[in-house]
């Protein structure tokens, strides 16, 4: 799920993409239960807008929850990356109560992006799952967060998650640092002191930017996921996740992104990973009435 701003990360491409972790079972499982719990907030026919919808997956899990539901919905999907749109394209099949359109474009657009699509009264439901972190700069994060605010409807409901925040590697810290250290040391590069590493918000600053949009928190809860090795080796082929993996390493746009993806995949397996335990934040927000 990508979502970017002219201080972009790598496009997305048929080599390296989202489109494997996205398939894996534990993640899926982990957004469709987000999803199930936003749609008791949902009336029977609802307009729903994903942001950095990447490859498709909350447009297909919601397409496939409307069935089990009973529910009609129609679902446009946003995202800047063109790799990503024309992926979800071709993978996402709509249901016979759900119909879905994926846009190319920037969040922060989002009412020119729907302009003729969107109700007049505003859309029921808007998400951002696996994404917001992605976005570089505070600024940036806020803006379209804002963005989606301002399309809801009195009563609305957005849905965020990030297995990107402060709290992401609480269950088990040393082990994602070690494997870090080790894809750093395959590539004989070291951590750059003077460089920032790529900055983590804390649940709480999330929370706070969809407060601030002028939305109130319904549900807020730390989810544990475990990561399996196949799931960790199809994460390292995702450029967002790799770069950002790196961005703190001394000499680090010197360094090809399949150069960084193979430190990545190597040191799964001289540490002989099995499997590692990963915390997803996630909240679900209502506009006033």
């Amino acid at each position: 799920m990508t979502e970017a701003t002219e201080e972009h990360w790598a496009p997305q491409s048929e080599s390296f993409n989202f489109l494997p972790f996205a398939a894996d079972r534990a993640y899926r499982e982990a957004n469709r239960a987000l999803l199930r719990r936003a749609f008791a907030y949902l009336p029977a026919r609802f307009f729903h807008v994903d942001v950095a919808t990447g490859t498709g997956l909350v447009p297909q899990e919601v397409s496939a929850l409307c069935e089990e539901q009973g529910k009609c919905a129609t679902v446009v999907g946003i995202d800047p990356d063109r790799f990503a749109i024309e992926s979800a394209r071709q993978h996402t099949r709509p249901g016979p109560s759900c119909s879905i359109e994926f846009v190319q474009g920037m969040a922060q657009d989002l009412a020119r992006l729907l302009a003729g699509r969107i109700p007049r009264e505003g859309a029921d439901y808007a998400s951002i799952h696996d994404a917001l972190h992605e976005i570089r700069s505070d600024e940036d994060k806020r803006s379209v967060v804002a963005a989606m605010a301002r399309i809801l409807k009195p009563g609305a409901v957005l849905s965020y998650n990030s297995a990107f925040t402060t709290a992401a590697m609480d269950e088990a810290p040393l082990d994602w640092g070690r494997l870090k250290a080790k894809a750093f040391a395959i590539l004989g590069r070291k951590r750059d002191r003077q460089m920032p590493a790529f900055k983590v918000y804390t649940p709480e600053q999330y929370r706070q930017m969809i407060t601030d949009a002028g939305l109130a928190v319904l549900y807020e809860a730390k989810r544990v996921v475990l990561i399996s090795r196949a799931a960790l080796e199809a994460i390292a082929r995702y450029p967002a996740f790799v770069e950002g993996a790196f961005s703190d390493m001394v000499g680090t746009e010197q360094v090809p992104l399949e150069e960084k993806s193979s430190a990545i995949l190597q040191a799964i397996a001289a540490l002989g990973v099995a499997a590692l335990p990963r915390v997803w934040h996630e909240v679900i927000a209502q506009k006033a009435f």
